[in-house]
Parts: C-alpha cells; structure tokens; sequence
C-alpha cells in the first residue's frame, strides 16, 4: 500500500462529496425504515403496559407498495442483431447469478430511487462481473450540458478484523480511477498492492477510455440528476394509519364493552382501571345515589377511516387494493385485469428505464471483455446491438398466454426466446437442445433402417 498527500484542490472535492453523499442518506434511511416497518409511533401509558415494550405499534403497507411492483420485473433473456453476442450476453448474466440479483437491485431502485451496478474484470473468473452497489455509498456527477455522467464517486468505511476502521472513497472516471483513504481526519492517495500506479488506468487495449464502470438505475427520474422513491409520497399516509390504528386499540381497549358507574353510592369497589365488570364511583356535593351504565362504543367509524386510508395508499401508488386486504375473494378476470392496470402500467413504464439501464450493463460487460479477455463483440456500430426481454407483468391467462407465444413464433420469434418466456432457464434449453438433436438423430437412423429394409425385400 502506497499513500501520497493531495492538493487543496482534491480536499475540497472528497469534503464536497461527504456532504453530498450525507444529504442523500437521509432520504435512503427514512425509506429503508419505513420500508422494514421501523416507524415511530407515540402510545398512551395505558397502552405501553400491553403492547410491545419498545413501544412500537404499526401496520406496514410500504412494503407492499414496493414489493408488488419489483415482483413484477424480471428479465427473461436478451435480444441481439448478432445472435453469438446475445447468447453471450445471457450467460453472462447466468454466470453472474443474476436472476436474483436483479431483485435486489430493482426492489433498491424502487424504494430507494436510485440503485447502482458496477462492471469491472473477475480475475478468478476471468470474465466481466456485475455486483450491486448500496446508494448510500454513490454519488452519480452528472455534466450541466450533455446531462451524462461525468464521474461517480463512491464512498464507504472499510474494517478488517482486528484493525481499526478506514473511511475510502473512489472516483470512477471513463479512462481512470482514483483512490483515497482518510486517516486522522486528513484524506491522502491510497494504492492497491496490484494496482499499476495512481490513478488506476481504465482503457482498452487501444488505450482509449472503456467508460464509467458505474450504471445508474432510477425510478421516477422526471429529468433529474436522482429518482424518486416509489414510497415517499405515501409515508404520510402510513403514519396517518398508525395513528388511526392506536386510536382503534385505545377505543377498544376502554370502550369496546358496557362499563358501570355509581354516583353518591359508596360501595368500596371503585377501581382506576377500566376493565369490563368494573365500576366507577364518583361523589358529588348534591344528594341522592344513581347507578348507571355507558353503552359499548361504536367502532365502525374508526374502522371506516382505517380502510379509506388504505384505499388512498393503494391508489395514490396504483397498487390493487386486493394486495393490501382481500375482501370477498381475489378478483378474476376481466375484473383482475381492471385492478391491476395501473401497476402492470408502472411495470412497463419501469421496463423501459431499468432495461436502458441493464442494456448499458451489458455493452460496459463487452468493452471490459474485450479488453482484458478475448473479444465478443465490435462494438463500433451499437445502435440496436442488445435488447432487454422482459417477462410478461400482467397475471397470466394460461389460455391467452399460450395463444400469444403461438403467435410470436408464427411472426418468427426464435424457439430459445419462446421457451425463456415460457420460464426455461438457460441450463434447460441447452439440454432441451441436445434432446432434440438426439431425438432427430434416432429418427433419421430408423428412416434409414427402413429403407435398408425395404430395398433388401424385407418390407
């Protein structure tokens, strides 16, 4: 490891970062908490002597809202002009272990706003490797003309075992990388043993620039530098419908019986705590006894309102209602499709910016492999080099969703993309492959066997 001081120049630039990179945290933690139930909720004393001692009484429907539409983007395979590059691209990604990964990073992006990939070069593997980057570690610097990024810092603290803490932070440009450590509050150049000198050189072969290795997803951009989170114009709501759900609980738990109480009447019973049988005694200056009853509570207001907030979260975000509660049974049909149309909407409007995202992914995948591996691709001409496919985000009609694959390979639409849609793994099709090549060749040999046959008069 080798360190080097920087200039006042770099010191201002990575203090700038740390404060940009702390304004951006603040958002990522109040989604991520809401998102995993964490909310702050104020009981009454009465209430914390039966609810959880850390005092926390909520519902969560966040999740519900992220969840539903993640579960609804999944990529099923890639489609190129040239078929090898495609083929490569997709196993690629097989080998990457993407088909979980890509979970994580679309559930990220839709909750968090932003998610992030970083291309680099697997020396074990010998192969491009994708890995996902936690937002809370990135900051994307975007130019003020082209609206591209320039840079991409990424920052985050290091500890190995048995040692002491170190703050690091990476400055990812399209022809290098630059790297620094903090120590003692002073931030100076940091080195790899491997690495080949400072900055790292990021080019191919060529010696030109291979690109930012960073990909940066966003939800909802609306021509921002950053997205939005999918969730953080329906935490209000949430905390509306904790606090509705305690006034619930404290309705019940005081009014949700007859209670008895007695006025002048002396009967050494009166106890403090409201709890069905009890009565309350209460004195007075005016003469005469009475005893008398308040009638249980009608708690369908209260309810009411928990179900219209609900409602609202469900179409403030354009989640089916049935994700949250099912009433009456799941809806079928015409009327499912109905409910769903403005998440399978979202869905593809997702599709269309996660798969631009995706598709950077992989040309970023092609210019490290041909620049520290064998080539697979020229990438000089990219126009429509690769194509995201996406699985299907309407619940499927068994019948019409056959129907339409009968009709996508009458137009020509390959066998492989046909049994990927179908659900096929990469694994599964090879070997439905070599089956079928298997089974052709059985067939010919017992043509020929036939013929054989027949021409000796044994037919």
């Amino acid at each position: 490891m080798v360190m080097n001081g920087i200039n006042p120049v770099s010191e201002s630039l990575v203090r700038w970062i740390q404060q940009q990179i702390d304004e951006r945290r603040q958002d990522y933690e109040l989604t991520r908490q809401y998102y995993q139930g964490e909310h702050a909720t104020a009981l009454t004393d009465r209430l914390k002597k039966f609810l959880p001692p850390n005092l926390a009484f909520r519902d969560n429907f966040m999740n519900v809202v992220v969840d539903a539409l993640a579960e609804r983007l999944k990529i099923i395979g890639f489609d190129s002009t040239d078929e090898p590059f495609g083929e490569w691209a997709w196993n690629l990604w097989q080998e990457n272990r993407m088909d979980y990964e890509q979970v994580v990073i679309h559930t990220e992006t839709i909750l968090l706003g932003d998610g992030y990939v970083l291309c680099d070069w697997d020396p074990e593997f010998e192969r491009p490797r994708w890995t996902h980057q936690p937002a809370e570690m990135i900051i994307p610097h975007y130019s003020e003309t082209t609206r591209k990024i320039d840079w991409v810092s990424k920052k985050w603290i290091q500890k190995a075992l048995g040692e002491e803490p170190e703050t690091r932070l990476n400055l990812y440009y399209p022809d290098r990388v630059e790297k620094y450590i903090a120590s003692g509050g002073v931030w100076t150049r940091y080195q790899d043993e491997m690495d080949e000198g400072w900055p790292v050189p990021w080019l191919d072969r060529s010696n030109q620039p291979l690109g930012i290795p960073l990909i940066h997803f966003k939800n909802r951009p609306m021509n921002g530098d950053f997205g939005q989170s999918e969730i953080i114009q329906v935490i209000p709501m949430q905390d509306l419908l904790n606090k509705s759900l305690i006034d619930l609980t404290m309705i019940l738990d005081t009014l949700a019986f007859p209670q008895r109480y007695t006025l002048n009447v002396n009967h050494g019973a009166s106890r403090l705590d409201i709890l069905p049988g009890s009565v309350t005694e209460f004195h007075s200056e005016y003469d005469g006894g009475q005893v008398g009853q308040w009638n249980a509570a009608n708690v369908d207001g209260p309810l009411k309102s928990i179900q219209e907030i609900v409602s609202h979260i469900a179409g403030t975000t354009r989640t089916p209602q049935h994700l949250f509660q099912v009433v009456g049974g799941l809806p079928s049909g015409e009327a499912l499709k109905t409910s769903e149309s403005g998440l399978v909407q979202k869905a593809r409007q997702r599709m269309i910016n996660f798969g631009n995202s995706w598709e950077d992914c992989i040309l970023t995948a092609a210019r490290i492999q041909n620049a520290f591996g064998p080539s697979v691709v020229d990438l000089s001409d990219v126009g429509h080099l690769i194509e995201t496919t996406w699985d299907d985000p309407e619940t499927r009609n068994d019948q019409a969703f056959m129907e339409s694959l009968k009709a996508k390979a009458e137009l020509g639409v390959t066998k492989h993309q046909i049994w990927r849609e179908l659900g096929y793994n990469q694994e599964q099709i090879d070997q439905m492959d070599n089956d079928g090549q298997v089974e052709r060749q059985q067939e010919t040999n017992i043509g020929a066997e036939i013929i054989r046959n027949f021409q000796a008069g044994e037919i």
